[in-house]
């Protein structure tokens, strides 16, 4: 419990902080969606242009 009070104290207090980060967040997360749909579907491509 005491790891929760002490990112609960660190949120109250920095609040500005915890909105950069969880945008950063984000941007990595869909970034790396982006490049995973585009490797996914340049797979597929390649395997449908050898049949």
């Amino acid at each position: 419990m005491a790891i929760v009070d002490t990112l609960v104290d660190a949120v109250a207090a920095n609040p500005a902080l915890t909105v950069i980060l969880v945008v950063l967040l984000a941007l990595v997360f869909g970034g790396y969606l982006f490049v995973r749909r585009i490797v996914v579907n340049a797979a597929e491509g390649y395997d449908q242009g050898r049949r």
